[in-house]
C-alpha cells in the first residue's frame, strides 16, 4: 500500500500483518503474470538505482516498466504503474464471479460478513485483475478483467457436456473465484467422477473459496462441494 504522510506514532499500525501479507502477495501475482525473468530483472534494476538513497512506489513501478518495454512477449493491458496501482491504492481485494453458461465474468469488493465499516470498499471499486486460468485440466492463455464486467466467450460451458473451470491457476492472484450454479455444478461432478483430475491445490482452492463465499448473505445459494 502506498502510504502518504503519516506521524510517527502511526509507522508500527503502518507496517502490520497486513501490510506484509499483502505486499507479498502482490510481488507474488506480479511475478506470475510478467515471468521470472523479466520480474528478477526488474527488481535487480531497481534495487541497484536505489541502493544508497530514498524511493517511492512510482520508481518500483518505473523500472518494471523499463523491462517490459525492452521486450515484445509480455503483452499488458495498462502500465504497470495503473495496474498495480489499482490494487494499492485502494483496499481489500476482489471477488470474480464467473457465470460458465454466458461467459460473463465481474468483479466486486469482497469484505467478510461482520466488517464494521463497508464504505471503506464501494461497488464502484475496480482492480485491473490477471486471470490465469484452466480448462480440463489444460492450461489457458492469460486474460484481464480491466472493467466492472467482461464476457469471456472461451470460457463458456453447456451442461450437456463435460467441461469444468477453475479461475485462479495455482492460486497466484489475490482474489477470491465463486461461479455460477452450472460452474459448481461440473466441479461437483468432475469431483465425484475424478477427483484427481483437479490438481490438489485447486481441490484446497476451490473448499477455501466455497466456505468463505457460503458465510455472505450475497453467495445464499451456494453449496461447498462435496
Amino acid at each position: 500500500m502506498k502510504v502518504e504522510n503519516f506521524k510517527t506514532s502511526e509507522i508500527q499500525e503502518l507496517f502490520d500483518v497486513f501490510t506484509y501479507s499483502k505486499g507479498a502477495s502482490m510481488a507474488r501475482m506480479l511475478s506470475c503474470f510478467l515471468n521470472e525473468h523479466l520480474f528478477v530483472s526488474a527488481l535487480k534494476s531497481y534495487l541497484k538505482t536505489f541502493s544508497y538513497s530514498n524511493a517511492e512506489q512510482d520508481d518500483l513501478w518505473r523500472h518494471f516498466q523499463m523491462g517490459i518495454d525492452d521486450q515484445s512477449t509480455v503483452i499488458l493491458p495498462a502500465t504497470i504503474k495503473n495496474i498495480m496501482d489499482s490494487w494499492t491504492h485502494q483496499s481489500g481485494f476482489p471477488v470474480i464471479t464467473l457465470n460458465v453458461s454466458t461467459g460473463v465474468m465481474k468483479q466486486e469488493p469482497f469484505y467478510l460478513e461482520n466488517i464494521k465499516n463497508r464504505t471503506l470498499l464501494t461497488s464502484n471499486d475496480t482492480w485491473i485483475v490477471p486471470i490465469l486460468w484452466i480448462k480440463n485440466g489444460t492450461t489457458q492463455p492469460l486474460v484481464w478483467l480491466d472493467q466492472s464486467s467482461k464476457v469471456f466467450p472461451e470460457m463458456q460451458v453447456s451442461d450437456s457436456d463435460h467441461d469444468w473451470v477453475i479461475l485462479n491457476l495455482n492460486m497466484t492472484g489475490y482474489y477470491r473465484v465463486n461461479y455460477d450454479k452450472l460452474g459448481w455444478k461440473k466441479l461437483n461432478q468432475q469431483l465425484e467422477k475424478d477427483p484427481k483430475a483437479i490438481p490438489v491445490i485447486h481441490r484446497l482452492q476451490l473448499i477455501d473459496d466455497a466456505f468463505s463465499l457460503s458465510n455472505l448473505q450475497d453467495f445464499g445459494h451456494l453449496k461447498v462441494p462435496n
